[in-house]
């Protein structure tokens, strides 16, 4: 500090002539005031919404195995703490409502198909019936005209040879009676086709319908059908990932309620940070944002992460996170992803810093190296 002054008094008597050097000499404390204040701002613009570090807890994303409607529990596989790889079985579980409606449903669709199949039988013997029916009558009918037919003719050529004029004439009217007759007939059997015609398209028109609405419903039920086999299936839970059991709350033969958790499955290292920004801090950390993720006593490599997401509502501090007692404290939650190959441990308290996503990318770049 001596030096100094002593640098600056020598300045001062060598340049104590300049005006300028005079001015800044004598008002150096004011001047150094300034430049502190105009420092501060800058800092305050360059920094403004940013929270340079805040701190969070290394936490995993869980499973919780649990079914919608109560159930039974056959055989429990795991037990708390244990390792189980994909392919691993977890719990085989019994739904008795599951089991009953899959009977009812197949039986359901049995008796359906069956009913279809009785029912096109027996429209096509109603059809059969009143093609037999109308051949009959109209075979009846055929050979009645012609038979009128035959009379009509001979009749007309005996009534030619006749040379009486009376009996001319009431020969003619006696064939004029029989040809009405034989057009009676026919219209009668025309009658009938059209008659027998419309009776047959009505029943196979309700034939269609009856197999089109049978195949329908056959279809609702074959697709519930195939929802509840599937979920027979998932009645055996197996492990898709690499997991730690967390809980196992239950027992072999145990009933369990509906939404009950089974088994809890977590990750075996910490894939999520549960960040605590202080509410005092205003920051402007965005999703898909880089962070570094630390540990608090600064020893281990570090973690790049990604924002993920960013609660929308001041929260409270885990109470570990206080820093008294007595004084809660609150702030903005940030969720951070991580890879799961990291050396932090479950619940550990860590520090979260920013980073650029150029950063982000050289740490990629040395960790495939």
């Amino acid at each position: 500090m001596n030096k100094l002054e002593d640098l600056l008094d020598n300045f001062w008597n060598t340049h104590k002539n300049n005006a300028g050097v005079a001015y800044v000499y004598t008002h150096k404390l004011s001047i150094a005031w300034i430049l502190c204040v105009l420092f501060a701002v800058m800092l305050g613009f360059i920094y403004q919404g940013k929270a340079a570090m805040f701190r969070g807890i290394a936490e995993s994303s869980e499973t919780i195995i649990s079914l919608p409607s109560p159930t039974e529990i056959v055989k429990i596989y795991v037990v708390p703490g244990q390792e189980v790889k994909p392919g691993d079985t977890i719990v085989v579980i019994n739904r008795p409502d599951l089991t009953l409606r899959v009977a009812e449903l197949t039986r359901e669709l049995d008796a359906l198909e069956g009913r279809s199949n009785l029912s096109s039988a027996e429209i096509d013997q109603k059809v059969a019936e009143v093609k037999a029916n109308l051949e009959s009558r109209r075979l009846t009918l055929l050979a009645e005209i012609r038979n009128l037919e035959t009379e009509y003719e001979s009749n007309k050529a005996i009534s030619a040879k006749l040379k009486s004029l009376s009996n001319s004439k009431s020969k003619a009217d006696g064939n004029d009676a029989m040809a009405m007759r034989i057009k009676s007939l026919k219209n009668e059997l025309a009658v009938a086709t059209r008659s027998a015609n419309e009776q047959i398209a009505l029943l196979r028109g309700s034939n269609k319908l009856q197999k089109s609405s049978g195949k329908t419903e056959a279809a609702n039920i074959r697709k519930e059908l195939a929802e509840l086999r599937k979920q027979q299936k998932e009645l055996t839970q197996i492990a898709k990932e690499n997991w730690v059991v967390g809980d196992v709350n239950v027992r072999d033969g145990e009933k369990v309620s509906s939404f009950a958790p089974i088994v809890t499955l977590a990750h075996k290292s910490p894939t999520l940070i549960r960040g605590y920004i202080n509410e005092q801090i205003y920051e402007n950390t965005n999703l898909g944002e880089a962070v570094k993720v630390t540990s608090l006593t600064g020893k281990g490599k570090a973690v790049i992460g990604e924002v993920v997401g960013l609660s929308s509502r001041i929260v409270p501090f885990p109470t570990r996170m206080w820093k008294m007692p007595e004084i809660p404290v609150y702030g903005r939650e940030v969720t951070i992803k991580i890879p799961e190959e990291n050396m932090f441990l479950l619940g550990e308290m860590v520090t979260i810093t920013e980073t650029s996503k150029r950063n982000l990318e050289k740490q990629q770049q040395k960790a495939k190296k």
